[in-house]
């Protein structure tokens, strides 16, 4: 099994309504999504992946972009969609952009506060891989039918902050057992007297999960773990809340197995804020 991280390589490119003839060119940040109704913006990327060897399955792939603005934490849910035809970052303009397929696409991703997100594409990367179509990359963008859904994400080259996309492939021709693989993300949320979510993790394929909590404020909060199947419906995993005292940690395993899981916070005592710190642990295999 291998595993390939392109970063470096990636084109990026910004498009805009308001502005359908500008060729933006490379930007060290771009919007993706819906100011108002006539400045909607979408970004396109495109990846190679020649260095892939052949005769090999790819087993998962993930796009990791990094979002540095969400205009007022408006929530949107985006989606990187697999393009239908080639474009390049010296030309490529709202008027002329390339179609996409709406059915060939990554997992969708609810975009609500600064940080790195995650795209699960490994269906468009196999389709590339096995050249049932195309590589011309992806097009990200929302709805785009709700004002103030627009976020900005950085796009600068040779950073640890700009769009990449891990590869994990096996050969064909060797039958082996898939060894476990270890998952992490850790993220922090502020709380207030209202519920404040956590990012949704798709479990589909995870064994083992383990939430650590930890209080970074001073006064309790209270935590609940909420699961979907469709990431839009959430219900809570178990109906008694565990509450976090200021300075405190706790660990949190759900009891029920969904595709997608998050965390709901949100303080005990009204008028009070708090923050808190989240790592998400899960085997997968």
């Amino acid at each position: 099994m291998g595993t390939v991280i392109i970063n470096p390589q990636a084109e990026a490119a910004q498009i805009s309504l308001a502005e359908p003839s500008k060729v933006f060119g490379m930007l060290k940040s771009m919007y993706m999504g819906r100011k108002d109704s006539r400045q909607i913006y979408r970004v396109l990327l495109k990846f190679p992946i020649s260095m892939i060897p052949s005769n090999c399955m790819i087993l998962k792939s993930i796009l990791k972009i990094y979002v540095q603005f969400t205009n007022c934490r408006t929530s949107s849910l985006f989606t990187p969609f697999a393009l239908q035809e080639d474009w390049s970052v010296d030309t490529v303009n709202w008027k002329n952009q390339p179609a996409f397929y709406p059915m060939f696409t990554g997992e969708p991703r609810y975009l609500n506060r600064e940080g790195f997100y995650t795209f699960n594409i490994t269906k468009p990367v196999s389709m590339w891989y096995n050249h049932e179509i195309s590589n011309y990359g992806l097009i990200i963008k929302n709805t785009e039918t709700q004002n103030k859904t627009a976020k900005q994400i950085t796009t600068v080259t040779n950073s640890i902050l700009s769009p990449s996309i891990e590869i994990t492939y096996t050969p064909k021709c060797e039958t082996q057992v898939i060894s476990t693989r270890f998952v992490s993300q850790t993220e922090e949320i502020s709380t207030d007297e209202l519920y404040t979510f956590s990012s949704v993790m798709d479990t589909a394929l995870t064994k083992t999960i383990t939430y650590h909590i930890e209080n970074l404020g001073n006064t309790p909060v209270e935590i609940l773990l909420q699961v979907s199947a469709n990431l839009t419906d959430f219900m809570n995993d178990s109906s008694t809340p565990r509450i976090i005292a200021p300075h405190d940690q706790i660990y949190a395993i759900p009891y029920t197995f969904s595709k997608y899981l998050r965390i709901a916070a949100r303080n005990v005592n009204p008028g009070e804020t708090s923050r808190l710190k989240i790592w998400y642990q899960a085997q997968e295999g």
